[in-house]
């Protein structure tokens, strides 16, 4: 694959310079379809091998196929968003940072001699983002610009200090609250109907969930007979209403009507 050649290629992305005790790196933003060229290769990589950083580490992390299929929906959702960085390292030799344009130029070619090192496909590597980036795979919808972090020249075992403080450390959003959250809504939706429900046979002391659901997916104090999460109850109640949650609430917000199964 890396015997390949081609022309040189770049792609230039406005950026500020952020400085922080683990160093220098670079923080922009990228139009979905040049982040896909030039972490292509690194992210089909994963499929068959490990990369540079899990294998430091010791671990695995393959990309699931589930997931991907699951964002390839979601990025043509209403309102799909990654407001959250997806981190890329790249060599030294291939980035040029314009510090009165405030602008970051990743090339292909070796700064020093000019000519083509690598292939444009291969110029970043993922440290955080890979299913993201999967998902985008052949999206054609409207512009979908990302969030980036660039490291710039960092050595592997920074590398490896950054991925395991993104993925090992970082304490995941309790799934319940997030069901809590629909209520704020002024769409429709599947989940927000059923966090309604939930709530209202939370409250209702004729109802057999009577201080029985564990709101925000944690105890109450002083209730003592709390048997079920909130995001177990919202669940199981979605089978009811419909056959695609996600989907439903997207045709809602585009204020389309739903179709009957």
């Amino acid at each position: 694959m890396e015997n390949e050649t081609e022309s040189a290629k770049s792609v230039t992305l406005k950026c500020i310079k952020i400085s922080q005790p683990v160093g220098d790196f670079f923080v922009g933003g990228i139009k979905s379809e040049d982040l896909c060229d030039i972490a292509s290769f690194d992210v089909r990589r994963v499929l068959q091998e490990q990369r540079d950083v899990e294998r430091y580490l010791g671990i695995q992390r393959p990309l699931n196929d589930k997931r991907v299929a699951e964002l390839k929906k979601y990025v043509r959702f209403i309102d799909a968003t990654f407001p959250t960085s997806i981190i890329l390292r790249v060599s030294g030799e291939r980035a040029v940072f314009d510090e009165q344009k405030s602008e970051l130029t990743l090339v292909n070619i070796v700064q020093s001699t000019h000519q083509a090192s690598t292939l444009y496909r291969n110029i970043a590597r993922v440290i955080d983002g890979q299913h993201r980036i999967a998902g985008l795979f052949g999206y054609d919808g409207p512009t979908f610009e990302l969030p980036v972090t660039i490291l710039v020249g960092f050595d592997i075992a920074t590398q490896a200090q950054i991925f395991s403080t993104v993925n090992l450390e970082q304490t995941k959003v309790n799934k319940s609250l997030a069901y809590d959250l629909f209520a704020l809504a002024e769409a429709r939706s599947p989940q927000k109907s059923c966090h309604n429900v939930a709530v209202a046979l939370d409250q209702d002391e004729n109802a057999p969930f009577f201080q029985r659901i564990k709101r925000l997916g944690v105890a109450t104090e002083g209730r003592y007979a709390e048997t079920i999460t909130q995001a177990t109850f919202v669940e199981a109640l979605q089978l009811y209403l419909s056959r695609d949650p996600k989907g439903d609430r997207d045709v809602l917000l585009r204020k389309k009507k739903l179709e009957k199964h």
